[in-house]
């Protein structure tokens, strides 16, 4: 998805014709969840910001396991959140809580890979080349 985004979202975002969302996989313990929690709390102060920390989040993902909370206030420094706001929704139960049911509705929707899309209904799963897209996008028409 990181090749394929960026066309995706020059060709078909940026025209309206489709949107995004992000949904969690949290099997990687306590990394996942603080980085879902640190995606969600820059989306609450600014909801570009949520997309802002996905990119950095993904740019680092070889600091994640031993990043913890304080590696993802250091995050949200970089991308110019405040940080005291972050530091506390960092820390709300309400995030973790739905974080942890976004996460129970994609198992319950069976997706098991990483990454998986839906279009539309449809599920796209693996590294899908931007031509899957284009097509997978013309047939939801």
């Amino acid at each position: 998805m990181l090749r394929v985004e960026p066309e995706i979202k020059a060709a078909y975002v940026a025209t309206g014709q489709v949107s995004l969302a992000f949904h969690p996989m949290l099997d990687h313990g306590d990394a996942s969840r603080w980085s879902q929690r640190a995606a969600e709390c820059a989306g609450a102060q600014e909801p570009l910001a949520f997309w802002r920390m996905h990119d950095l989040l993904f740019a680092r993902q070889n600091l994640l396991l031993r990043a913890g909370e304080a590696g993802m206030v250091d995050f949200a420094a970089e991308i110019g959140l405040d940080t005291e706001t972050f530091r506390a929704c960092m820390t709300d139960p309400a995030i973790a809580a739905k974080i942890e049911r976004m996460d129970q509705a994609r198992r319950d929707a069976g997706i098991r890979r990483r990454p998986s899309f839906h279009v539309n209904g449809r599920l796209l799963e693996g590294a899908v080349p931007f031509a899957g897209f284009v097509q997978a996008f013309a047939a939801a028409e």
